[in-house]
């Protein structure tokens, strides 16, 4: 697929509100609007990736045309998005199998996939054996409607303080990237770290942010003046401790951001205080540096040695990946916390709790109640 470009003035003295990676979470969604409290005075961009790693791809899909014809509303095409059209409307060709593959992985990943959807609406259950190119046409002709919604996206929402793109920019010269190859501009890994700096802002998604942290995991969005970029990814779906993010501008001339949040964690309540520890001395296992050394294995927490220092993980977080001993996705970082605080609850050990508060992961070792 080309690179397609809308270019919209969004109107004056309206809320924008900008949400990314929805992931199939269409409960996840309509939570974070009504949180938000989201109504037809307002203008909502989505800045792509509806579907899959969540358990309502196709529901997601069509809550969001429901959206566009009753609000108003600019969606864009994410990575995944392009993907799935590719397959379903038959751009990609005859490779069926490699779809039928990852629809199982993300049944035992994610619990659904959009294409197990489709087949349990149209009572033709998905199975190993499954004839794919006898089934193409059967899908097609049923979701024509939201095949054709999924290749109607845009690539890029141009507007007139912010550009919107689900993966990035190399530049911000548009009309050159207008008709190029789209897929670069959707799966542009870790964009914030390439040191780009814009005279817009760029809004992106796909990379969560929690993978640019350095000490401890964080999952709000990043916003950064000087460069211009705003990454919005909280890696719903793709973490267990993962949230939707929704920034919100009075209007468009305005930086004054509010974020509301979505995850679907259970929650505790601290009964205790617990002081901070060292943010400069906390380490933070992110998934793309994960190799580490046993020094010690407990039955719920293990000495490991990461990057030359010790660390205590929870032993469930420790896997073999390749041949390489590895853990991802935890900290030692102790958070702040003051009795009553609502803390999403990720794991749950003898010693102490694994959570998230305001958007950051670590341990609460206090009292708590559920």
């Amino acid at each position: 697929m080309n690179t397609t470009i809308r270019r919209v003035t969004l109107p004056d003295h309206r809320r924008i509100l900008m949400i990314s990676d929805i992931h199939g979470h269409a409960d996840g969604l309509r939570a974070i609007l009504e949180k938000a409290r989201f109504t037809k005075d307002d203008v909502l961009i989505i800045v792509g990736d509806l579907i899959e790693k969540g358990p309502q791809s196709l529901e997601t899909v069509r809550l969001v045309m429901e959206l566009c014809r009753t609000h108003t509303v600019y969606p864009l095409m994410g990575n995944v998005d392009l993907w799935r059209w590719e397959f379903l409307s038959g751009q990609r060709g005859p490779d069926w199998q490699r779809m039928k593959n990852y629809a199982f992985n993300a049944l035992g990943w994610w619990g659904s996939s959009l294409l197990h959807e489709m087949c349990e609406e149209m009572g033709e259950p998905l199975a190993r054996e499954t004839d794919m190119d006898a089934l193409l046409p059967r899908v097609r002709k049923h979701f024509k409607a939201e095949i054709d919604f999924l290749g109607s996206l845009p690539t890029i929402l141009n507007t007139q303080r912010m550009i919107f793109v689900h993966g990035g920019l190399p530049h911000e010269r548009l009309d050159e990237l207008e008709g190029t190859d789209a897929f670069p501009l959707l799966k542009f890994d870790d964009f914030y770290s390439a040191g780009l700096s814009f005279q817009k802002y760029v809004v992106t998604g796909h990379w969560p942010t929690v993978l640019c942290s350095k000490t401890y995991p964080v999952y709000k969005p990043i916003i950064d003046p000087e460069r211009h970029i705003i990454c919005l990814d909280g890696a719903c779906g793709v973490k267990t401790e993962g949230q939707l993010n929704l920034l919100a501008l009075p209007d468009w001339t305005s930086d004054d951001f509010t974020l509301y949040t979505w995850d679907d964690l259970p929650t505790i309540t601290a009964l205790e205080a617990q002081a901070p520890s060292s943010a400069e001395e906390a380490r933070y296992i992110p998934w793309n540096d994960h190799a580490v050394e046993m020094l010690k294995q407990g039955e719920e927490v293990s000495q490991v040695l990461y990057h030359g220092k010790p660390m205590t993980v929870p032993t469930q977080f420790i896997f073999d990946h390749n041949g390489v001993l590895s853990c991802i996705d935890t900290t030692d970082y102790e958070l702040e916390v003051r009795p009553g605080d609502r803390l999403s609850l990720i794991l749950k050990l003898s010693c102490g709790c694994f959570v998230k508060k305001d958007s950051v992961s670590g341990w609460y070792f206090g009292r708590y109640e559920d």
